[in-house]
């Protein structure tokens, strides 16, 4: 019987724009409107200003656009910097399940993998189509939250997938993207109880960085770990 990754990987390589309904699109749209409004309600706040200054520290020419510059950076610090600049508000949408989580979050990885790719706006719809459809049904899967856990950790594999779509990745490259993700980026409560940080707003920025990470090192042919949901022993 395969893996709940490896069913995973198979939907996401077999999924298709011209499968998405026209509601669908038309949503996502919406979603990728609203979170530019997000981040330029946020573009001054602190955490923008730090992710924007690491983003700008390296140069990228076939990467992706820090949102509000015309600098290219690497894809996976453009998804932190731009995600921490779409999420800091908290105005963005929210998606309330048995983990609460907010989806647009996906958008600053799937963008930074289009430029990078040098895809179009269709395959960005799609890719940020896998983001929401994995995180929500995660959510619908399990609290993260009644264990100490953060709903960023979904957030981690959700950003793989999408990523690892845009680079073309087969089944099996997908597979090892979402074992390189899940197996490291399993993320505390802490973020969000007490007194609150900066890093609450870069939490899921950070998830998404790292999501973009695995799916890159999985398409130049690093292996992942299997059974990453059913965890299973040695």
């Amino acid at each position: 019987m395969a893996t709940i990754g490896r069913r995973i990987a198979n939907w996401v390589a077999n999924l298709k724009y011209e499968q998405l309904g026209d509601k669908t699109v038309h949503e996502t749209k919406r979603r990728i409107l609203d979170s530019i409004g997000t981040t330029l309600g946020a573009y001054h706040s602190r955490p923008a200003k730090v992710s924007r200054a690491l983003a700008l520290a390296v140069n990228d020419t076939r990467a992706g656009i820090v949102w509000g510059t015309r600098h290219s950076t690497t894809p996976d610090r453009a998804a932190f910097a731009n995600g921490a600049m779409l999420r800091y508000l908290d105005y963005n949408d929210t998606y309330l399940s048995l983990e609460p989580a907010h989806p647009s979050d996906n958008i600053s990885a799937a963008v930074a993998v289009t430029q990078a790719t040098g895809r179009g706006g269709r395959d960005a719809i799609l890719a940020i189509v896998i983001g929401y459809e994995i995180q929500c049904r995660l959510c619908d899967a399990a609290s993260l939250r009644t264990g100490g856990w953060d709903h960023v950790t979904y957030g981690a594999l959700s950003t793989a997938m999408l990523a690892g779509k845009l680079w073309g990745l087969s089944a099996d490259g997908l597979e090892h993207a979402l074992g390189l993700a899940g197996v490291c980026n399993i993320t505390t409560r802490q973020t969000r109880t007490g007194q609150i940080s900066d890093w609450k707003a870069c939490a899921f920025a950070n998830a998404a960085r790292n999501g973009v990470f695995a799916a890159d090192l999985a398409r130049r042919g690093l292996t992942g770990p299997h059974e990453i949901f059913e965890g299973l022993e040695a």
